[in-house]
């Protein structure tokens, strides 16, 4: 026997004569597991407090309400029925509320969700940076004596563009970073 099979028979090894097999079962598996004695020893405590306790006196009225109660149970529950309240209020407040629930849904059914169609918008190129300071001749700033050559390493407003976020915004997937360097 192991311990959730002694849970299980708990009932019937607790209640059994002293002779029994289920009983003789569980005393064996309380001589390996403390948790199961533990168990059997905190229910025969209650047991015990449960004993010593004083009767209970009842009133004069327990019994004949007890009775009556016992007999709308067996009657199909119709006087407890009674006390719960009347589903009315319930119903009536379930249908306002799937009636707002229509009215407010009421104009997107009559419409017809509309169609819009905007023409494409087709860019080949973006526009030609403007110059951000004076270029001499060679696309290097005025005054300048440094020469880089030509291409993209000559002009540069070109290469500030190319290397700036705004070119990000105009560059296809397909297309290349130029660097020159090729």
């Amino acid at each position: 026997m192991d311990c959730s099979d002694f849970l299980s028979q708990f009932s019937e090894f607790y209640d059994a004569p002293p002779s029994a097999s289920t009983r003789e079962a569980a005393e064996a598996h309380m001589e390996e597991c403390e948790a199961c004695a533990r168990y059997e020893q905190v229910v025969a405590r209650g047991v015990k407090l449960l004993q010593a306790m004083p009767q209970v006196e009842l009133a004069e009225s327990f019994r004949p309400r007890l009775q009556h109660r016992l007999f709308h149970v067996d009657d199909g529950d119709h006087g407890a029925q009674q006390s719960r309240g009347s589903a009315v209020p319930v119903a009536a407040a379930l249908g306002m509320a799937l009636l707002l629930a229509f009215i407010a849904w009421y104009p997107s059914f009559l419409r017809a969700t509309p169609e819009v169609s905007l023409p494409a918008i087709v860019v080949s190129r973006p526009p030609e940076p403007p110059p951000l300071f004076e270029t001499d001749a060679f696309g290097m700033p005025a005054g300048s004596s440094l020469n880089l050559g030509s291409g993209l390493w000559s002009n540069p407003n070109t290469l500030l563009y190319e290397y700036s976020p705004m070119s990000e915004r105009y560059r296809t997937n397909s297309a290349l970073r130029r660097t020159g360097l090729d």
